[in-house]
């Protein structure tokens, strides 16, 4: 009886072209692409904001006529403001609007303003800064009533300017002082717009806080400050990683630029001193170079994070809808792919 033909073992040029193909399909999945990677050397593209065609961003810029020029790089930028009524700025191409801080400001805002809106063709004019605090313009709804009467509403006549309305920080007596001083003007207070802040660590808590001083005041919206920033009371532990300030500018920033009552906005800051801000919010380095999270601003790059970080600040539950989120997918979806190419192959050869 002939001895029937057996096969070798699997050491034919068929097996060893699985193997070389097994070890290229792990090389493949373990790639570094898939490591968590940091800020630096990763660009979003498939999910980062799409800059669009409107030029609602501004600079709270104090900094003179310093580094200016580096925000123009794309049309994102076209307006500044610098808490005063004289700009500090010569030449500019972006447009300057002024503003009465408050009473301690009120000599050189009248002795200035008229030239200023002549020189700089003016067409805006900003009312107090955060009139509610203390530590800042700190006025009585009465007094900002008065104080707008005097030297701001005449103007709105005479120069044609728009104008507006005192911008509260984001505490609650903000929109309660507001209402108040809208009460004290009794008709004679004409308020264009609703100048306001945001300091808090919430992008989704930001569109709501902002949504609602709409809806109040039926009027369009200027954020004229807005920062990743908790000032809440014992909280200063629990601030924005940079991961957390990249998605919460991003969302912040997509939302006003998508929603047609937000006329205009500024982040803070495009300052050399941050003055208590979490200084991840920088928009330009010490030495006035414009950081990843300034270019981001202006639209020449899109956000990069580490991978991780959230848009609805440190305490948010899962993972942030950015960077972090993408890698993390892209890397699930290849190894899902890897392994039903394994299969099929098996099965196939």
């Amino acid at each position: 009886m002939t001895r029937p033909t057996t096969h070798s073992p699997p050491t034919s040029s068929l097996f060893l072209f699985k193997l070389v193909f097994y070890a290229y399909l792990l090389r493949l999945v373990a790639a570094p692409a898939f490591a968590i990677p940091t800020r630096d050397d990763i660009k979003l593209s498939k999910r980062a904001r799409t800059v669009t065609s409107a030029s609602k961003a501004g600079l709270a810029w104090p900094n003179g006529g310093d580094n200016l020029d580096q925000y123009l790089a794309t049309d994102k930028v076209s307006w500044f403001y610098s808490w005063s009524p004289q700009t500090g700025v010569r030449d500019s191409e972006l447009e300057y609007v002024p503003m009465l801080w408050g009473k301690n400001q009120v000599e050189e805002f009248n002795a200035t303003i008229n030239q200023t809106i002549s020189d700089l063709n003016v067409s805006v004019i900003l009312g107090f800064n955060e009139p509610q605090e203390k530590g800042q313009s700190n006025l009585t709804p009465q007094e900002g009533a008065d104080l707008w009467k005097t030297y701001l509403e005449p103007l709105r006549t005479s120069r044609n300017v728009r104008l507006g309305s005192p911008a509260p920080s984001s505490a609650p007596s903000g929109k309660t002082w507001i209402r108040d001083f809208l009460a004290a003007c009794n008709g004679g207070c004409t308020v264009d717009f609703i100048a306001m802040h945001y300091y808090d660590v919430n992008a989704t808590d930001f569109i709501r806080f902002v949504t609602d001083y709409h809806n109040t005041f039926q009027r369009p919206i200027w954020v004229t400050e807005w920062a990743c920033q908790n000032f809440n009371p014992g909280q200063d532990h629990n601030q924005c990683s940079y991961d957390d300030v990249v998605l919460f500018l991003n969302k912040t920033q997509s939302f006003m630029d998508e929603t047609e009552w937000v006329e205009r906005y500024s982040w803070f800051g495009a300052l050399y001193d941050l003055q208590g801000v979490n200084t991840d919010n920088a928009l330009m380095t010490p030495r006035g170079k414009l950081t990843a999270l300034g270019e981001q601003y202006i639209g020449s790059e899109p956000p990069r994070t580490g991978g991780s970080g959230n848009a609805d600040g440190p305490n948010a539950p899962g993972g942030g809808d950015g960077n972090g989120a993408i890698c993390t997918g892209i890397a699930w979806y290849t190894l899902a792919a890897a392994t039903w190419l394994t299969t099929a192959f098996w099965y196939i050869v």
